[in-house]
Formats: C-alpha cells, sequence, structure tokens
C-alpha cells in the first residue's frame, strides 16, 4: 500500500500521457488510497476545535462559553473556504481529466486572487459586524466579550485560513490527498504545542485566555499557509506557479463558482438546521439542548470518515468525467455507495448498542445522557442513509453541476430534518423528536438514492458511442 499511495501522489505531478492510477488504476484501491489520506486530514481539522475546548475548559467556564457563542459567526469563515474548495477541486479535477494543462496553472493564480479579494472583504465586515451580531444574543458580559475577542482575532487573520483550505483543494484535484494531510497535522501539532502558551500565559508568554486560543490557531494556519505556498513553487506539480499561463479568464471564474455558490449556500443549511432544531427543543429544557448538541458532535465524529470517502470519489469522477471516461465515472460511484454503507454501518454500531457510554465522551450529566439517549441510538441507527446525501451531492459537484450538488443537502437539513423533528415532537415529545429526526433520515437517503441511479443511468446512456478504427484499404467490411 505505501508504494502505491506513493504513486498515487505522484499522478498529481507527472505531465500528460504519463500513467495515472485515478484513470488507469484499479478503482478500488485507488478509492481507498485517497480515502486514507483525506479522512486522517478531516480528523485533523475536527481535532482543532477539540484541542481549544480542552485548554479552554481547564481555563474557565466563561473561556469555553465564549467560543462556543462565537462559533456561528466564525463558522462563516470556514463555510467560504469549504465551499471555495469544493468548487476547485472539482475544476481541477476536471481539468486534469480534460488534459488542459495551461488552464489548470492559469487557474491557480485565479485561485490567489479571489482568496485575497475574499479576505479583504470578510476581514473588515467581520471586524464591524461580529461584535453587534454577538452583543445582540444576549449572554454574560464576559463572555460576550471573550467571544468578540475571539471573532477578532479570527477575521483579521482570515487570509491564513482562506490560503491553505482552498490551496490543498488543489492539490486534492491533482489526486494527492497525502500532502494536504501532512500540512494539516503540522498545523495541528503546532496548535497543540502553543495553545497552552498563549491560553494560560507561563513564563514569559502572555496570558490572553480565549484569544489566546484564537492568536494560536491564526500562527498555525499561516504557517500552513506557508507550507502550502512553497509547495507551489515544485516543478513536478502540474498545479505550480506558471507566468506564462496567467490569462484573465471568465470562464474559469464561472466554472468554479457553479459549483462553489451552491455548496456555500448548502454549507450554510447545516447551522441553519441546527438553529431551528435547537429552538424547537428549547421548550424541553437545556438537557434536550445540551443533549442535541453532545449528540450532534458525536454523530460528526461517526459520519467522517464517510464523508472523506465521498469526497474522495469526487476526485475520481472529476478526473474521469474529465477523460471522458464514463465506465469509471459509474464504477467509481457504485464502490463509494458500497464502501460508505459498510463503514457507516460498522461505525454506527457501538453507539447504537451502548448509547449511553457513548455519550459520556463528551459531557458527564446524567439527565443530559438520559435526554440524549433516544438521539444516539435511533438517529445513529438511521444515519447511514444520510451518507447517500452527500455522495450525492459530491457526485453533482464533480462534474460541475453545483444547483444539483447543492439540492441534497439543503433539503436533507432546511426542510426533512426540521420537519422530522417538529412532526416528531407533536406526536411523541422529546423521543418522538428523535425519531423524527431519524424517519428524515431515511426519507431523504432513499430519495438520493433514487435521485443518484436515475442520474447515473441517463449519463450511462447520453455516452457517446466508441468509434470504431478505419478499415484498411481493400479489406473485407464486417
Amino acid at each position: 500500500m505505501p508504494s502505491f499511495l506513493a504513486r498515487l501522489r505522484a499522478a498529481g505531478s507527472r505531465e500528460p500521457g504519463a500513467g495515472n492510477p485515478i484513470l488507469e488504476g484499479p478503482v478500488d484501491r485507488t478509492l481507498l488510497g485517497l480515502s486514507v489520506p483525506m479522512i486522517m486530514a478531516m480528523v485533523l481539522v475536527t481535532a482543532f476545535g477539540l484541542v481549544d475546548m480542552l485548554y479552554l475548559g481547564r481555563y474557565s467556564r466563561e473561556a469555553m462559553a465564549a467560543v462556543s457563542l462565537s462559533f456561528p459567526i466564525a463558522y462563516l469563515i470556514h463555510s467560504i473556504a469549504g465551499a471555495l474548495g469544493q468548487g476547485a477541486t472539482s475544476l481541477v479535477s476536471r481539468l486534469i481529466g480534460g488534459g488542459d494543462e495551461r488552464q489548470l496553472r492559469n487557474f491557480l493564480w485565479h485561485a490567489l486572487i479571489v482568496i485575497g479579494i475574499f479576505a479583504a472583504v470578510i476581514t473588515p465586515l467581520g471586524l464591524l459586524l461580529a461584535p453587534a451580531a454577538l452583543r445582540r444574543m444576549g449572554a454574560e458580559p464576559g463572555v460576550t466579550e471573550g467571544a468578540i475577542l475571539y471573532t477578532q482575532v479570527a477575521f483579521a487573520s482570515s487570509a491564513f485560513s482562506l490560503l491553505p483550505m482552498v490551496l490543498n483543494s488543489l492539490f486534492r484535484g491533482e489526486g494527492d490527498t497525502i500532502y494536504p494531510f501532512k500540512v494539516m497535522a503540522v498545523a495541528l501539532a503546532l496548535n497543540v504545542v502553543l495553545d497552552p502558551l498563549f491560553i494560560f500565559g507561563p513564563g514569559p508568554f502572555p496570558e490572553m485566555g480565549v484569544a489566546g486560543a484564537a492568536v494560536t490557531t491564526a500562527v498555525s494556519f499561516l504557517f500552513a499557509s506557508l507550507m502550502v505556498l512553497r509547495e507551489l513553487r515544485n516543478p513536478r506539480r502540474r498545479v505550480r506557479y506558471d507566468r506564462a499561463a496567467w490569462s484573465w479568464s471568465p470562464a474559469l471564474l464561472r466554472g468554479w463558482a457553479n459549483v462553489s455558490a451552491p455548496a456555500f449556500v448548502a454549507n450554510l443549511s447545516m447551522p441553519l438546521s441546527a438553529y431551528l432544531i435547537t429552538d424547537m427543543l428549547a421548550g424541553y429544557g437545556t438537557d434536550a439542548i445540551a443533549a442535541f448538541g453532545a449528540g450532534t458532535r458525536l454523530l460528526s465524529f461517526v459520519f467522517l470518515p464517510t464523508l472523506g470517502i465521498s469526497m474522495s470519489m469526487m476526485i475520481m469522477v472529476g478526473q474521469n468525467h474529465g477523460a471522458g471516461r464514463r465506465d469509471r465515472v459509474r464504477e467509481t460511484t457504485l464502490l463509494t455507495l458500497r464502501y460508505a454503507l459498510i463503514l457507516m454501518g460498522v461505525l454506527s454500531l457501538p453507539v447504537i448498542l451502548f448509547p449511553a457510554w457513548s455519550l459520556r465522551i463528551f459531557t458527564d450529566e446524567p439527565t443530559v445522557i438520559a435526554a440524549g439517549v433516544g438521539l444516539a441510538r435511533w438517529v445513529t441507527l438511521a444515519r447511514p442513509m444520510l451518507s447517500i446525501v452527500n455522495i450525492t451531492a459530491f457526485w453533482f459537484h464533480a462534474q460541475g453541476n453545483g444547483m444539483m450538488g447543492m439540492l441534497p443537502n439543503f433539503g436533507m437539513r432546511v426542510l426533512l430534518e426540521p420537519v422530522g423533528v417538529w412532526v416528531g415532537l407533536k406526536l411523541g415529545a422529546l423521543q418522538g423528536g428523535w425519531l423524527g429526526m431519524a424517519a428524515a433520515d431515511l426519507v431523504g437517503g432513499v430519495l438520493c438514492l433514487a435521485l443518484l441511479f436515475w442520474r447515473l443511468g441517463a449519463y450511462m446512456r447520453d455516452a457517446p458511442a466508441p468509434v470504431r478504427p478505419a478499415a484498411a484499404p481493400g479489406a473485407p467490411s464486417r
């Protein structure tokens, strides 16, 4: 496997005509080879928040609450970076599949310009508007001021978040998921070392509390940005600096925006769904809200591996779609469905069998655990169907169809889940709400599976007929 991973990483740095495992290698091994580093990188990104909360929890209760309060606003930066990254991965993979090397390198310059524009807009707007938005939430003054400090540092350093998250997506589009993992591993290691120094202020370091956690994250992502920018000088990279390739291309920007803009809307649907469900649960007390928070964090960890497989599928589908290899698009899609459902079933089993024990990872409050057992058991039982929703979304993204890619997640998060919870609460109180959420996952998964098979069938039927070589002069016709 290590030698195969090395070949897979090298695929993104080979010239046209050289062997590319994504286009030519065994689909199952290639998909798994892409997925393992992708999943590990996603775990590391999630670990950033956990490390901050671990140290801030030892610092003060108000510090933890401040970071939680700032999450919906600070999440805006990650939503933008994630959407730009999805669009970049889709576009790069299709350009590589189509063999358009000049436009591939031209896109890098467009990506750097767009990152600069977004950072220049986000930073002043965030610094100006975030404090008022946080004060309107009505939290304790100490918590609010801590949240303001955290978001000010986050918005002031937004360029450091955008650069590695977006540019790593270019490497993933090449088929290299290993280098982005290394970048995030170095950044997380820095975060682990620097967090206690800037939060607690031992020795010569200043005690900064909540602001220290934000500063540490900014420094870590600054280092990640430098690593990524340096790697773009690698002459063996297919995506690399090339001044001769630069030319202003509205078509490239449209191809990027066609995926990124709908992906941004889909990303915003997740906090919107959480807000709607939390609002409905408020009538059932603090324990219900806390159980929802602990349960969703638990489910997000269970769901991470299948999300990584789905994103790896997007790379393979994008490159093979660009190369006209529809047979490999179909094989990749069906294998991804199989792997995701099997993996999700295996990872869900311990939570389904031991829901209370699983919730204790995030809370030790008996009343919260009692309220969340139904969520941990029933929603986890149905959660494998949610992997189909993400696979469907990424399948459309891979081909540049952002609007169709937006519908599965947006419909699931904003329509089906809130409606399912609302109906369940009306019929069966809190436990009914959890069952309603599980039912929504089942319905959403079945609908997306039907949509995916319908469009995949049409995609294969529309494939151009293979061109037969012309018969030699004088050869008998068949």
